[in-house]
């Protein structure tokens, strides 16, 4: 897509909300939606309406003038959906993968929103996509991909957030809010038995304890064998890619009058998985320099021997005997341990007639201990160990009300982040064993301002600004510790990979914002917005050769421009919202590799262009039906980059970012009188192909082509809705697709993750 045409983009978006009001007032004359009472999906009263606080207020979704995709917990349940990452499924321009980068993590969050985001945890690096948990930002992606219990819904936010919301929303947010403790007595337990003895058990309770105390109590359990086999791991486990999390959560909350309420949450989690599910795939013979040809030449002498008829079973060489999607040979052992807990303090005093103050203070630790057999086989080419902990603690601050006769709303406040922790890794090659990784210890400041000023009950403007200050301090702590293959290689023990000092990567930032909204009519609203996100830069930790200092890479940023519509009509029954968008994303931070380092690393990469749309629609056309159907598209486009970066042109894609995400899906409650009501639902969703290279070259052999994934459920529920059963069944069809790849010229080898394919189900619950 050329520039004119790009532009042309948001100019019919702009087109089509102008023209839409004439359509929209003969097909309905909907009363305003944010006076309607939220209510589950049904045949008399059409959508479930969906509040959101993306603008730190309660607002419609249909009111809010942004690109967000909404899920409610009854839209969760009715998909059948359990962990976050399945948001994916139905969320326009969205990646939402558990990687295991370069490590043996099995619970690590890979996000991308409109092409920007992070796969990496290393704690040197921000995650280009922040993940909230009721309004408190998660610092590490490591054990992020958390199971859902009390969820009362999620929201998607698109484009950089870049004045309301912590840190590093460049590429947009993902916001999960939780069920509050209230004070109505309700009870809801779930247990869910499927393929390879899956068994996920899930509980809630809320009790009012009196009329100003109330608690809740949340618990699950969620295990499942692995399907990559394993049959040297020993005492680890005979499969990869299995599941064992426990978590529980807790809250309580005191509002002794109207004006004042305190709520103080705590959560636990222990996620003990034998490994993530990876394989070798392929092994390039002919790369030069590479660990595997060194092998092979240390095994018999002729690395080529290695390759030949002959030599196909030779336990003393690395060639395809270990290449497989299904089975990993290795035999050092493949394992991860997250042990994640937090508290959390929430309080909000009404100062005066709208006006309220928040207070959110947070506190939350994650201790990670995990492992891979990186080269998949017996001659130990590439082990890789991580020691990692990550603790951070933020506060808060928030003024929010109404001025000049209600027609200003407003929203201020102080933001202090600080995270501490070490990611300590070490490595054990074929012929040298080293430790790298190190200490971090980083705090950010912010202060931040955005008010809406409603020239009537039509037209509103919105300006936000937001000043951040990031000071980052890093300590190496990298060297080798013996080298095994003396006659080829030989370090003293306790050489120094990079001096051991504090390295600073200190920045900081005004991102402002601006949005124009008008509501054509009570069901059309349009709206044109201008944002700027900004990411602090950061380290390369992975170090293999000698460095007289650690390398740095600076922050990158971007400006956003979009345009959009929403409407809802048809008496609730239809929902229709799009947006289109155009971006300049300059210093793009990204993780490559080249033929002369053995560790991958980070760098500015250079600048890049993004456009794309989203629409997404809902339809309850009566008779027990809903249908829902959504498009995305995302064209990202180098249009610079810095000669010192290798494997890359100016036609090279973005790794993990499609294209095309489309999803479809429809459902029908068939109404059996006394025996309650069942409902079939299909749902559909098709991604164009990626590239699933971590360290960002466009390798053919980690190509995934475009594929569609179809799930299918038919649920029963009784007539008072206390009970439900549901035989579900997620791949229908069992698309084998990548979910992470890696290939390093420096080894030779490739390593790949696969979805599990199909996935078969019984789902049974009680609620009241």
């Amino acid at each position: 897509m050329n520039l004119s045409s790009r532009r042309g983009l948001l100019a019919g978006i702009a087109l089509v909300a102008l023209a839409t009001p004439a359509a929209a007032q003969s097909a309905s004359s909907a009363a305003d939606a944010v006076a309607a009472p939220a209510a589950s999906p049904s045949v008399t009263n059409g959508l479930e309406t969906i509040v959101v606080t993306a603008r730190r207020r309660t607002e419609n979704l249909e009111r809010t003038p942004i690109s967000i995709t909404a899920v409610t917990a009854t839209q969760l349940e009715a998909r059948g959906i359990t962990s976050v990452n399945r948001i994916q499924d139905f969320t326009p321009n969205l990646t939402f993968s558990n990687s295991p980068t370069n490590s043996g993590v099995a619970s690590n969050a890979a996000i991308y929103i409109r092409g920007i985001g992070q796969n990496d945890f290393a704690p040197s690096v921000e995650p280009g996509v922040g993940i909230y948990l009721d309004g408190v930002y998660i610092g590490t992606p490591v054990g992020s991909v958390f199971d859902l219990i009390d969820v009362e819904r999620v929201e998607v936010l698109r484009g950089p957030q870049g004045t309301l919301f912590g840190r590093n929303t460049i590429g947009g947010a993902v916001s999960v809010s939780t069920i509050q403790p209230n004070d109505k007595f309700a009870f809801k337990a779930d247990v869910k038995y499927g393929t390879d003895n899956r068994i996920n058990g899930r509980a809630f309770v809320n009790v009012p304890i009196n009329d100003q105390l109330f608690f809740k109590l949340t618990a699950g359990i969620f295990s499942q064998d692995g399907y990559v086999d394993a049959p040297f791991q020993g005492s680890h486990g005979d499969k990869l890619g299995n599941q064992d999390t426990k978590t529980v959560r807790g809250a309580i909350r005191w509002a002794p009058s109207s004006s004042f309420d305190a709520t103080l949450a705590a959560d636990y989690t222990h996620d003990r998985s034998n490994g993530s599910p990876g394989v070798v795939t392929g092994i390039n013979q002919d790369e030069a320099g590479s660990l595997a040809t060194l092998n092979n030449a240390l095994a018999v002498g002729n690395p080529a021997l290695c390759f030949a008829p002959a030599n196909a079973g030779n336990s003393a060489c690395y060639n395809n005997r270990i290449v497989s999607k299904t089975t990993n040979y290795g035999t050092d052992p493949d394992f991860s341990r997250i042990k994640a807990w937090s508290t959390t303090l929430t309080m909000k005093w009404d100062i005066a007639p709208n006006t309220q103050i928040k207070s959110i203070t947070a506190y939350r630790r994650t201790d990670g201990h995990f492992a891979k057999d990186f080269d998949g086989s017996n001659v130990n080419l590439q082990y890789l160990e991580d020691f990692y902990r990550q603790k951070q603690f933020s506060q808060e601050l928030q003024l929010t009300g109404k001025a000049l006769d209600n027609k200003f709303d407003y929203v201020a406040g102080l933001y202090y982040f600080k995270e501490k922790g070490f990611d300590i890794n070490p490595v054990t090659f074929n012929i040298l064993k080293e430790q790298s990784g190190g200490y971090f210890n980083y705090d950010s400041w912010a202060g931040f301002a955005q008010g809406t000023y409603h020239f009537s009950d039509k037209l509103s403007l919105t300006a936000g600004l937001r000043y951040t200050k990031d000071n980052k301090d890093f300590l190496p702590d990298q060297f080798y510790i013996s080298t095994i293959g003396a006659p080829i290689l030989s370090i003293p023990p306790g050489t120094r990979i990079v001096p051991f000092q504090h390295y600073k990567n200190n920045a900081d930032k005004w991102t402002p914002m601006a949005n124009l909204s008008y509501q054509f009519t009570n069901a059309l609203m349009g709206y044109v917005t201008f944002s700027q996100g900004f990411k602090g830069g950061g380290f390369t930790q992975r170090l293999t050769d000698p460095a007289t200092s650690l390398p740095s890479f600076k922050p990158e940023t971007v400006t956003s421009y979009e345009g959009g519509f929403k409407f809802s009509g048809l008496d609730n029954r239809l929902r229709v919202n799009a947006a289109g968008y155009y971006m300049f994303y300059n210093d793009v931070q990204l993780l490559v590799a080249d033929s002369s380092r053995i560790g991958p690393f980070y760098t500015n990469a250079g600048r890049a262009h993004i456009s794309g749309f989203e629409f997404e629609t809902e339809f309850a056309p009566g008779g027990g039906w809903r249908v829902n159907a959504s498009a995305g598209m995302t064209d990202a486009r180098f249009v610079h980059l810095d000669a010192s970066v290798q494997g890359l042109n100016l036609d090279s894609k973005f790794v993990l970012v499609s294209k095309w995400s489309l999803s479809g899906s429809i459902e029908k409650d068939f109404d059996l009188n006394t025996l309650g009501t069942l409902t079939p639902r299909a749902d559909w969703s098709y991604r164009s192909g990626y590239f699933t290279n971590v360290n960002g070259i466009n390798d053919p052999m980690l190509y995934q082509p475009g594929y569609s994934i179809v799930n299918l459920s038919l649920r029963w529920r009784a007539e008072d809705k206390r009970y439900s059963v549901t035989l579900g069944m997620d791949n229908a069809t069992d698309k084998k697709f990548r979910t992470f790849g890696n290939y390093q010229p420096a080894f030779g080898f490739y390593t790949e993750a696969f979805d599990r394919g199909r996935q078969i189900y019984v789902q049974a619950g009680v609620s009241f």
